[in-house]
């Protein structure tokens, strides 16, 4: 948990280019693995290992550059 949360720390801000990658994609819960994984850099099968309780650290620190 102690990684996650590092990696949750580190997570870049996202740029307008990183939202409009993800015009085409409809799945909301597609969306923001795919928004996690490039501000994170965990591949999208990294994050699917994550328990749920490790992906709502990173999910929260995405909440927090979106609103």
């Amino acid at each position: 948990m102690e990684k996650v949360k590092e990696i949750a720390e580190n997570m870049r801000e996202p740029k307008m280019r990183d939202i409009r990658a993800l015009s085409n994609i409809k799945n909301n819960e597609e969306r923001e693995l795919k928004l996690i994984s490039n501000l994170s850099g965990l591949s999208e099968a990294e994050i699917d290992n994550l328990t749920f309780r490790e992906y709502k650290v990173l999910q929260e620190k995405l909440t927090d550059f979106l609103s």
